[in-house]
């Protein structure tokens, strides 16, 4: 039979083994994070150094092929007299954004592209 005692003994022992489940899986979970964000930072860290190392290289291979200042000046100074559409578009937006983009930026990222029409007419025919 149970008595007070008894009854509160065991819901002792339970919030107790409870407590100490959370406090290891709390522990290890974080321990986890941790390492996932460490991981995760070392590989950024690894790009950046790439990416760095890759304009380096750039510019070192393409210092030794460009031409002379007054060889790019006159090439500048031709272009800015006949310039083509397409320079004009790309020197003078990095990115020029369509019609459509600015439809999509203007709406939510839930929002449907088309509002919902309904058929109209009996379903089962």
């Amino acid at each position: 039979m149970n008595t007070i005692r008894s009854v509160g003994y065991g819901m002792g022992v339970l919030c107790l083994a409870g407590g100490g489940s959370y406090y290891f899986a709390k522990r290890s979970i974080n321990a986890d994070r941790e390492a996932r964000a460490e991981d995760a930072e070392r590989r950024r860290q690894q790009r950046e150094q790439l990416r760095v190392q890759h304009e380096v290289q750039k510019r070192a291979s393409s210092g030794t092929t460009q031409p002379s200042s007054s060889k790019r000046k006159a090439a500048v100074a031709h272009n800015a007299d006949n310039p083509s559409p397409g320079e004009q578009a790309a020197a003078g937006d990095p990115a020029p954004v369509t019609h459509e983009q600015e439809e999509m930026a203007a709406k939510g990222k839930y929002e449907a592209a088309e509002p919902f029409r309904s058929r109209k007419g009996d379903r089962f025919s």
